[in-house]
């Protein structure tokens, strides 16, 4: 995923302490960790680790001696049913591999690879298969999503075409590369030339925020539940750096937040980037231009470079939003399938067109979602979107969320209970339901997927068992 052509001398990594990796340090590295992974067949190479130097060279030299990267946690259950030929573990890792059939073989930038000690053969995999991605919420789970070489070059081509990517770019990784969004960053930035900051800091820490200033970074992705903690001090710290560029994908950003967030990127000449994608589209789907902004607000833009969206039709709801549909996607990147053993890698592509589970519907071309399938639910026969109705009460300062369970619809909230009741109250009167078939949780804070998604399967888990979890 480097630029071939890139000056040996240009700045490649910048990392903690100061010290920058050029294109040609970064080259001499990952041939030497090339060197430690090579096999007979195409090999699974697991990659334990996140943001770290041993990781990031590990990932690049696997894909050049045309290996499959999985990026997983090396836990018995996953190593059992994928396989993998080598594992790289995170920083501080490896003790437990011993007993998993895995032995010391060579070392990458400092850190311990594992080989499989078995020497009978694990399974084909598909030549094309390049990388193996958890799905959002499933992190310890085997099910991951296959993605191809192609699928991984074209994407990252698109979106260096949609954001204006350059070599003078340099993109800190505030998110984590074992997830589509945060890989996807480093994917686009090296492939254009430009420069990442290796960083695994949280996007809110001080540490993170003085090692961005100090490398010179330009951009800054993050997930809503980022921008919504984005206080006066880190404002202050931003004007501080030569950030110009902001991009924002994972969920959906409220449109006060959003706009707040373009016109501070304006008082610095700059641009704000909400943007929408899937694991299952190797990143992202859709770029909205802040030039666009605030006419198609709320909006997640218009597909990117290559990529085509349509809507195909679906049983309409209550409050449907005319011409609201199934959003469905061909372009850079869509995936060869899912996975959840070995056996699973021998497959070829088994996707043409991604129904990516989200409702929405197009204008002039720009894409606007509305919810998700699975949250289509019928209350007392009223046939309604949870998705709806987590946006007639939204509130930023009050942070909620809506599941339902046997035609009672249940208010998550993190805020003021008398404001909380008041949203209760509201949503009963639109459904048209009996008060009592809407009810109140009051919480501490809503849980959240690793991709900072609300975790819907948790609230729905607190329903049944009559408790908060222990993301109270």
């Amino acid at each position: 995923m480097t630029h071939e052509e890139a000056p040996p001398r240009s700045p490649a990594v910048h990392l903690v302490g100061g010290r920058t990796l050029s294109y040609g340090d970064l080259a001499d590295l990952v041939g030497e960790a090339e060197r430690s992974l090579r096999h007979d067949t195409k090999a699974l190479v697991l990659c334990a680790g996140d943001r770290d130097v041993p990781t990031l060279l590990a990932y690049l030299a696997a894909l050049r001696l045309g290996h499959t990267v999985a990026f997983m946690p090396a836990s018995a259950e996953i190593l059992s049913a994928y396989q993998p030929e080598f594992v790289v573990p995170g920083p501080g890792g490896g003790s437990e591999l011993a007993d998993l059939d895995y032995v010391p073989a060579h070392q990458v930038g400092g850190s311990q690879i594992f080989r499989r000690r078995s020497a009978a053969p694990a399974g084909d995999i598909f030549p094309g298969t390049a990388l193996l991605l958890s799905t959002s919420g499933t992190t310890g789970s085997p099910k991951a999503v296959r993605l191809s070489y192609d699928g991984l070059a074209d994407n990252a081509a698109a979106i260096v075409r949609a954001l204006g990517v350059t070599a003078a770019e340099r993109a800190p990784t505030t998110l984590p590369i074992t997830h589509a969004y945060g890989l996807s960053v480093v994917n686009s930035h090296l492939s254009a030339g430009a420069s990442i900051v290796l960083t695994d800091r949280s996007p809110l820490s001080l540490a993170m925020w003085d090692h961005v200033i100090r490398a010179g970074a330009t951009s800054f992705a993050a997930v809503p539940t980022t921008y919504a903690a984005f206080g006066p001090a880190h404002v202050k710290l931003l004007e501080r750096t030569e950030i110009r560029t902001m991009t924002q994908a994972g969920a959906r950003l409220g449109d006060e937040l959003t706009m707040r967030l373009v016109r501070m990127m304006e008082r610095r000449q700059g641009r704000f980037f909400p943007m929408y994608g899937q694991t299952e589209a190797t990143s992202r789907i859709t770029c909205l231009d802040p030039a666009a902004l605030p006419d198609r607000l709320g909006s997640v833009g218009t597909a990117v470079p290559g990529g085509v969206v349509t809507i195909a039709p679906v049983e309409a709801h209550g409050r449907a939003a005319p011409g609201e549909g199934a959003v469905h996607y061909r372009g850079p990147g869509v995936m060869l399938g899912y996975a959840t053993g070995r056996d699973d890698l021998g497959r070829g592509p088994e996707v043409d067109v991604l129904d990516t589970g989200d409702l929405g519907y197009l204008r002039d071309g720009y894409l606007y979602l509305t919810g998700r399938t699975k949250r289509i639910v019928k209350v007392l026969g009223v046939r309604t979107s949870l998705d709806d109705l987590e946006r007639m009460v939204e509130r930023s300062d009050h942070p909620s969320a809506v599941v339902c369970d046997d035609d009672v619809v249940y208010l998550f909230g993190a805020g003021d209970p008398d404001v909380h009741e008041q949203q209760r109250r509201h949503l009963a009167e639109t459904l048209g339901v009996p008060s009592r078939h809407v009810a109140v949780r009051h919480v501490d804070r809503l849980p959240r997927t690793p991709g900072g998604k609300v975790d819907y399967p948790a609230l729905a888990a607190a329903v049944d068992t009559q408790e908060v979890g222990s993301w109270n």
